[in-house]
C-alpha cells in the first residue's frame, strides 16, 4: 500500500460510554467505560482496491481501519470521525 495522507499525533478523549446491551433480570448497571486521553495516529493509503483510512493509538490499545472507494470519501471520514481538514494532514 502506498501513504497517501498521515496525521501523527493526534490528541482524543475516548470513553465515557455507557453499558449497551443485554443484562440479567435484577443486574446492576456497569459503570461507564473511564474517559481517557489517547494519541493516536491516522493515515490513508491506497492499494488497487481503494483507500484505506488507518488509526493506530500510539499505546496500542485502539487500532482499526475503514475502506473507502475514493480518496475524498475517505478525507471526509476523517473529518467526520476525528475533525482533520485537508490543511491538517501533515
Amino acid at each position: 500500500m502506498t501513504l497517501v495522507r498521515q496525521k501523527r499525533g493526534l490528541r482524543m478523549m475516548v470513553g465515557g460510554d455507557q453499558h449497551r446491551g443485554w443484562l440479567p433480570p435484577g443486574a446492576s448497571l456497569p459503570l461507564p467505560e473511564p474517559v481517557r486521553e489517547v494519541t493516536v495516529d491516522v493515515s490513508i493509503e491506497e492499494d488497487d482496491a481503494g483507500f484505506f483510512l488507518i488509526t493506530s493509538s500510539t499505546d496500542r490499545s485502539i487500532f482499526g481501519d475503514t475502506w473507502h472507494e475514493t480518496l475524498a470519501s475517505a478525507e471526509r471520514a476523517a473529518f467526520k470521525r476525528f475533525g482533520i481538514t485537508p490543511a491538517d494532514w501533515d
